[in-house]
C-alpha cells in the first residue's frame, strides 16, 4: 500500500489544512472510503483528533458522509477539492487586499523621505524590486541583470516611460512585456573613459569588470530608488530611499550612465 508522503501534507497544510486535516484528507483518498477506525489505526492518532478533523473537512466541502449507519466518509475527489481551496484562498485574498489598502491608505505615519532603508537578504530584495516597479506612475530607470528581467512583467501601466539598463542586446522586451515606452541601454557598451578624470577612481573599484553585470538599480517617478551594490557574496544587500539629497544625487549619476551608454534598437 501506497504511504501518505511528508511532502503531501505539507502541501495541504499550505493550501489551509490543519496538520490532521490533510492527513485525514490523504487516508480517505487512499482508501476511497472509509470508518472512523479504519482511519485513526490507520494513521495511528488519537480518536478525537479524527473525528474533529472529519468534521472541519465536511465543513471546508472535502469530505462527505456516504453512511451514517455504520458512518462512511468519502474525500471529495481531488481535482475538486483543491480548486475548492485555491477558490477559497482566492476569495480571502481578494476580502484581505481591500481590506489592507484602506488601512494603508488611512495610515496614521507617513514615512520620513530622509530615511535610508537597508535591505538584507534575496527574499527582501525581490519584495522591494516588485513594490517599485509595480507602484511606479511616471517614470522607472531600471538596471536589471539578465536573470531579473522578468520583474518587468510586474510594471502596471504598459504606457510609462521606462529606461532600461542590461548587458546584452535583447531587442524584444519590449514586445514580450508589452511595453509601449521602452528603451533599451546596452551595458556591455558602457565606455569608462567617457566619465573623463571620474574613470581612475572606477578602475580602482575592487571588482572584476564582469560583476558590474549583477548590479540592481531602480529609481521611479523621481523621488524612490533601490540600490543592490553588485558584490559577490552568499547574500544580497543594498539600499532603498526618498532622501531628497540622495535622490538629487542618483538623478545625477544615473543620467550621466544612462546617457554614455548606447540603446539598442528594439523589434
Amino acid at each position: 500500500m501506497n504511504e501518505i508522503s511528508t511532502n503531501l501534507i505539507e502541501s495541504l497544510k499550505t493550501m489551509g489544512l490543519a496538520e490532521y486535516e490533510a492527513k485525514v484528507y490523504s487516508t480517505l483518498v487512499l482508501f476511497e472510503r472509509a470508518e472512523v477506525k479504519r482511519i485513526y489505526e490507520y494513521l495511528n492518532v488519537p480518536k478525537p483528533s479524527v473525528y474533529q478533523s472529519l468534521k472541519g473537512l465536511m465543513d471546508k466541502g472535502l469530505v462527505m458522509m456516504v453512511s451514517s449507519k455504520p458512518a462512511i466518509y468519502r474525500a471529495t475527489p481531488p481535482k475538486i477539492a483543491l480548486r475548492h481551496l485555491i477558490e477559497v484562498h482566492k476569495n480571502a485574498e481578494k476580502s484581505a487586499l481591500e481590506e489592507l489598502e484602506h488601512l494603508e491608505k488611512s495610515n496614521l505615519e507617513a514615512e520620513d523621505s530622509e530615511i535610508i532603508w537597508t535591505l538584507f537578504g534575496e527574499n527582501n530584495v525581490e519584495h522591494s524590486m516588485e513594490e517599485l516597479i509595480s507602484k511606479a506612475k511616471k517614470s522607472i530607470k531600471i538596471l536589471l541583470p539578465t536573470e531579473y528581467i522578468d520583474f518587468l512583467s510586474f510594471v502596471n501601466d504598459k504606457d510609462l516611460k521606462i529606461e532600461l539598463l542590461t548587458f546584452g542586446k535583447d531587442t524584444s522586451i519590449a514586445s514580450r512585456y508589452n511595453l509601449e515606452n521602452l528603451t533599451v541601454h546596452d551595458g556591455q557598451e558602457i565606455d569608462v573613459l567617457d566619465f573623463g578624470d571620474l574613470s581612475k577612481y572606477l578602475d580602482s573599484l575592487p571588482l572584476p569588470p564582469e560583476q558590474y553585470a549583477k548590479s540592481i538599480f531602480i529609481f521611479i517617478d523621481n523621488n524612490e530608488f533601490m540600490f543592490v551594490p553588485p558584490y559577490p557574496g552568499k547574500t544580497k544587500s543594498g539600499v532603498t530611499s526618498k532622501n531628497p539629497y540622495l535622490i538629487g544625487l542618483v538623478n545625477i549619476i544615473a543620467g550621466a550612465v544612462w546617457e554614455h551608454t548606447p540603446e539598442v534598437p528594439l523589434k
